[in-house]
């Protein structure tokens, strides 16, 4: 009796103690696949001991007397006598079965052990849930088909090609191989002599072979008893045939004299322009290139001017924040500039103005703020 009332205690309680024996508790166990049953099993509770939990709290007793309707004292009693009965099979038999519960051994140093039997899902959440057994699947023809192969296969047999026709295939392709490797090996032995050259199988080198032969034909198309005419021969005919060639008029003497004047002429030329080059004034050249530097617009701020600007944008990268200094100038400010970032900042910001104080640059900022927004802010840089 006492064992029944222990085991629907566990369903209820997550820890049940049983008077000068040891305590029962319940823990959650989630779901799991036995790989061996191939199943699926639902969330249940488990079941384990500890022998120094012998101090009661009245649930046993409690429960025992309520549901037979006795005092508690005779329900003490009953728990009393079950747990005599427990230590003593122990101590006999060295194994005491609770009924759907476990059972509780002796080790070798006297201890008490338990091991859960799992006869009935304890959890009320998994209440009627069963375990699923999953079977693999095994792909199956469909009978139909199986039909149709058994039924295909003599005419398979039927369409076979006759022996004679195996045997021309046959030797068509023996034939196509030897042929592949006997002209493999003649070209091997023609490599291997010493005035045969592979590449005078190449038609493109034929081709250019008999284009040379033409031409040398074209070229040698003399007789072999053919004898030039000498040096001195050729030059009787070409006297013979060619016109005097007219004398100059002018004598070296003046020509040579007429190229000195006109070279002494032509230094006194460059040497004039010398002068005047030097006698240039070349202070008026380095101020008009110092009015030419200040003029030039600074727009990019690279080192720290301890003014402030009033910022309209912040980017990641210089092109964009070029771009955007762009447009500023376009709606008319041209004191826009673009401010390189300091040690330990990545951020390109864009200026549409600058003051000497903190308090100019705040007083200016209403007057910007009609074109850009209100998100406009004052940087010390």
């Amino acid at each position: 009796m006492v064992e029944k009332h222990i085991k629907s205690l566990l369903y209820d309680h997550d820890c049940v103690i049983i008077p000068d024996f040891g305590g029962l508790i319940t823990r959650y166990v989630s779901a799991r696949i036995n790989p061996v049953k191939h199943s699926f099993l639902p969330p249940s509770k488990k079941v384990a001991f500890n022998e120094k939990l012998v101090l009661t709290d009245g649930l046993l007793t409690s429960t025992i007397a309520y549901k037979n309707q006795i005092p508690k004292e005779d329900a003490q009693q009953m728990v009393a006598e079950f747990v005599r009965h427990a230590k003593a099979t122990l101590h006999q038999e060295n194994r005491f079965v609770l009924r759907d519960v476990g059972v509780f051994k002796y080790n070798a140093e006297r201890r008490i052990e338990f091991e859960f039997v799992e006869t009935d899902n304890m959890l009320d959440a998994s209440f009627g849930l069963p375990e699923i057994t999953a079977r693999p699947i095994r792909f199956e023809e469909p009978a139909v088909l199986r039909t149709l192969k058994k039924d295909r296969q003599p005419e398979q047999a039927q369409t076979k090609l006759p022996f004679k026709k195996r045997l021309k295939r046959a030797y068509n392709v023996a034939a196509g191989i030897a042929l592949t490797g006997l002209t493999a090996s003649a070209l091997y032995f023609f490599s291997l002599q010493a005035d045969y050259n592979l590449s005078s199988l190449n038609p493109i080198m034929l081709f250019n072979q008999s284009f040379n032969s033409g031409s040398t034909f074209a070229s040698d198309k003399y007789a072999a008893d053919y004898v030039p005419f000498s040096e001195e021969e050729r030059l009787v005919n070409y006297k013979a045939i060619l016109p005097a060639a007219p004398q100059p008029i002018l004598e070296t003497e003046d020509v040579f004299a007429e190229q000195e004047e006109y070279t002494f002429s032509e230094s006194n030329t460059f040497a004039e322009q010398d002068e005047v080059v030097v006698n240039e004034p070349v202070d008026e050249v380095e101020s008009v290139a110092e009015v030419i530097k200040e003029a030039e617009p600074v727009i990019t701020i690279k080192e720290k001017t301890n003014r402030f600007y009033i910022i309209t944008g912040g980017y990641s990268t210089y092109l964009s924040a070029e771009n955007s200094r762009y447009e500023v100038q376009t709606k008319g400010f041209d004191e826009a500039k673009v401010l390189i970032p300091g040690p330990g900042s990545r951020l390109y910001r864009v200026s549409v103005a600058d003051f000497g104080t903190e308090e100019e640059a705040r007083n200016a900022l209403n007057k910007y703020r009609s074109t850009f927004g209100e998100t406009i802010w004052v940087f010390n840089y």
